[in-house]
């Protein structure tokens, strides 16, 4: 899907659109499994029984007169004012964790007394379950564990049709080394990161681990203030923005008896791995 683009034309007046129904093809899969766990051919007619009326009923839905354009790439990042206008001005904590709102703390500056500001963040803290609890300065981190690399960014709440989804080549250090730095006891599960107004976002420590994970400074080459508003933020593989927690100032790896829930997706959730470079009715 490298470089693709689409463009619905526009249709004569009597025309239409016809697209497939997500039923039927989850009831595909069901019939699948209704065979392979030795249901047997009787199970199978069935099924596809089934999924033939599923067909006939729900496959066909008619848009009449579909005009518009719409495209995406894998291959290109939004501009700073595309991602700040497609993800950022809307509510904070829809598409990532609320940014400081005037909350001094170490490492924060007295200009995060202010909402309208951004703090400066030079610190963060990380305490809890570990061999060595310290405070990591970021540029540092920054030096030792340097990463610059395009990802997704997707609000958690993206509709079908949604632009709240966009590509960015992010840059700051690799939360792994942070981590290996701490050296988390046996039996630790659970990672947790407080903003600087106090804002939590708590993850499997064992699923932040297996996924590309950054604590981000810059933006498409901007630092992170001035291109979405916040000192820093936290970047994860394959997670939607809701666990994107800003202004991280403390980071706390501990052992708990009910470690959170992975951050898990709707089945209608539209999480793309490409960015929107176009979309117009």
């Amino acid at each position: 899907m490298m470089n693709t683009g689409k463009k619905l034309a526009g249709l004569v007046a009597g025309g239409a659109l016809v697209v497939s129904a997500a039923p039927a093809a989850q009831l595909a899969l069901a019939s699948e499994r209704s065979a392979l766990d030795g249901g047997g051919a009787a199970c199978a007619v069935q099924a596809g029984e089934d999924l033939g009326a599923a067909v006939s009923e729900q496959m066909r839905v008619s848009i009449e007169n579909v005009q518009g354009t719409f495209a995406w790439n894998q291959g290109v990042s939004a501009d700073n004012a595309t991602l700040s206008q497609a993800l950022y001005q809307g509510s904070k904590y829809l598409c990532g964790a609320q940014g400081a709102e005037g909350v001094s703390d170490e490492g924060a500056s007295d200009e995060g007394a202010s909402s309208e500001r951004v703090p400066s963040i030079r610190f963060i803290r990380v305490t809890g379950d570990v061999s060595h609890a310290f405070t990591a300065s970021v540029d540092d981190f920054v030096k030792k564990a340097p990463v610059q690399k395009v990802m997704g960014c997707t609000c958690s709440g993206n509709p079908a049709d949604g632009r709240a989804s966009a590509n960015a080549e992010v840059g700051g250090f690799q939360l792994a080394a942070l981590i290996n730095e701490a050296d988390p006891l046996e039996g630790a599960n659970t990672i947790t990161f407080t903003s600087a107004d106090g804002y939590e976002v708590a993850l499997p420590l064992k699923y932040v681990t297996q996924r590309y994970c950054l604590v981000v400074t810059t933006v498409n080459g901007e630092d992170a203030a001035q291109a979405i508003g916040c000192a820093n933020q936290l970047w994860l593989g394959s997670t939607a923005a809701r666990a994107y927690a800003r202004d991280v100032v403390a980071i706390s790896i501990t052992k708990e008896a009910e470690p959170p829930a992975a951050p898990g997706a709707s089945p209608d959730a539209n999480v793309p791995n490409v960015g929107v470079t176009k979309g117009a009715a």
